[in-house]
């Protein structure tokens, strides 16, 4: 079974790490217990050519891991985790940016 969904969060210049919206702008569907009941692959891209963002994922206490810096990306994710973004800047001088982030979430068959 699985489920997708698609948002499109505003992140802005220094700010601390902002999760990912989960559907409908809800919580993103993280647990801290059960990290094998569920798989998310994560598309992201900054609307904004000309922007630079950190992306990572964090734990239930937000916690980050492994730090990436790009324009775009993906992330293959366990159900413990949240993909979470900064934006670093713009080279137009742009203090914030959207981002494309969709979601496939897959869960094992009943």
């Amino acid at each position: 079974m699985t489920r997708s969904w698609t948002v499109l969060p505003r992140y802005f210049d220094d700010s601390p790490w902002t999760e990912a919206p989960g559907p409908d702008y809800g919580a993103f569907p993280a647990t801290m217990n059960g990290c094998d009941s569920s798989r998310f692959l994560v598309r992201w891209r900054a609307v904004n050519d000309t922007s630079r963002l950190v992306a990572t994922y964090v734990d239930a206490v937000g916690t980050p891991g492994m730090q990436v810096t790009g324009n775009a990306g993906w992330m293959d994710l366990d159900q413990c985790h949240t993909p979470a973004f900064r934006l670093l800047g713009a080279t137009d001088g742009s203090t914030l940016t959207d981002v494309t982030i969709a979601v496939q979430q897959y869960m094992p068959a009943p």
